[in-house]
């Protein structure tokens, strides 16, 4: 070999060396860094079936967080990051199972979500029967799931929303209430629970609608309630003494369209809950969009405002198109309690139960986008302000606005002034 040929091949064997390194730093870039550990987390969200536009704005937060939360890892000095894997559960509880006992089997052991009470009720059931992992809800609020295990609901359970429905219809004048609900564990709790409280105080349910969520048509729902509606009429009770309490999640949308046809119905009072709150499919249906701003359709969910609420609220909005439901803030915040849980437990190596054990002491320093978490005994939040959200006609559409703040430790009902969720 001459000395041209020695030299040709000293070349070819730079730029191939060139080429791997380059290809190796890529591959470390868009795999993560190298000779850094990988903790894996999974996110179980509906990003389709029934609570579909709220699954959006709850991915883009959990990887928002994942950025988050790396950056900090990183700004420590950590060997490790957080990689967080989004599924689609489908708002279905069996799906929900089954992915989680597919990542389950993957070796994942850290979970975020999954958002509504009946998929949770699912891994909840395999996790009692000796699955070992560590789950924290950002939306999951039925009481019959309120346990001492190793799942976490970061939302107050539907007890706390019960008081928060009653004392918000008695701020409003409402001495009679007639409940529709979706007839499931979460739908039935909190119809209960609005029951309850809202007869301690004095008031009377006058009648409890249940339906079927999968039903193809509300029409027959509807009647019904039109005809109890008329009934109390009837019966001597001012039509601005009445209210109509829909529990629902994004089906709430066809029944409030099958209510825009009767007069009656849109004399009277109507609320809903965290189901509905700033669902989009209500604002893409005209129908029930502007039944909702007739009759000022008052939706409750936990919300508070703390000086990180407003950079990640507003790049969720700006991120999805739409204004994020709060629930996505409360995942923003169930991935920062996780890591910081991880953290504190010894980081990649630490146990299940020593992440799962670690969480309630992460939260007594925690304050995050959603507020200050406090934990009661079966690991659920003790309680929260709650955020009441109308819908609005606003630039030839409709938006969700915030109205009135309900104050937790103050147990009482404001109106909000100006808007609080304005992003400039």
């Amino acid at each position: 070999m001459d000395t041209r040929q020695i030299a040709a091949l000293i070349v070819v064997i730079i730029l191939i060396a060139g080429a791997a390194a380059y290809f190796a730093s890529r591959k470390g870039h868009q795999g993560g860094e190298q000779g850094v550990k990988q903790v894996k987390i999974a996110a179980l969200l509906p990003l389709t079936g029934d609570l579909s536009s709220f699954g959006k704005a709850n991915k883009e937060a959990v990887k928002l967080a994942e950025h988050d939360v790396n950056k900090y890892l990183a700004d420590k000095g950590y060997d490790w990051r957080i990689n967080i894997t989004v599924v689609d559960t489908a708002t279905d509880p069996q799906t929900a199972q089954n992915r989680f006992d597919s990542l389950y089997s993957k070796g994942y052991r850290f979970f975020i979500g999954p958002m509504s009470s009946g998929e949770l009720a699912k891994i909840v059931g395999l996790i009692s029967q000796g699955y070992n992992a560590v789950v924290i809800s950002q939306s999951s609020t039925a009481p019959s799931l309120a346990l001492k295990d190793t799942v976490y609901r970061f939302p107050p359970p539907d007890e706390f929303q019960g008081k928060v429905l009653a004392r918000l219809y008695q701020s409003d004048g409402v001495t009679h209430v007639i409940i529709v609900y979706r007839n499931d564990d979460w739908g039935s709790g909190l119809a209960s629970y609005v029951e309850q409280y809202f007869t301690q105080a004095g008031g009377t349910v006058a009648a409890k609608i249940p339906y079927d969520p999968k039903a193809a048509s509300f029409d027959n729902v509807v009647e019904q309630l039109n005809n109890n509606v008329q009934q109390l009429i009837s019966s001597g009770v001012p039509q601005d003494k009445i209210g109509v309490e829909l529990i629902a999640f994004e089906e709430a949308a066809n029944i409030l369209a099958a209510a825009n046809q009767y007069d009656t119905l849109k004399n009277v009072k109507w609320y809903g809950s965290d189901g509905t709150a700033l669902s989009q499919a209500i604002l893409q249906n005209t129908d029930a969009a502007s039944f909702a701003v007739q009759t000022h359709w008052k939706n409750t969910i936990t919300f508070s405002i703390t000086n990180k609420t407003g950079r990640v609220f507003c790049t969720l909005k700006q991120k999805v198109g739409y204004t994020p439901d709060p629930y996505s803030l409360i995942a923003y915040d169930a991935v920062w309690v996780m890591a910081l849980a991880i953290e504190k437990a010894g980081g990649p190596g630490a146990s299940v139960q020593d992440v799962a054990n670690a969480i309630p002491q992460v939260v007594k320093n925690y304050v995050g986008v959603s507020g200050k978490i406090v934990l009661n005994e079966n690991g659920d939040r003790a309680g929260s302000d709650y955020g009441i959200f109308e819908v609005v006609k606003k630039d030839g559409g409709y938006d969700w606005q915030i109205t009135q703040l309900y104050k937790y430790l103050e147990d009482k009902i404001v109106p909000v002034q100006g808007n609080p969720l304005s992003c400039g």
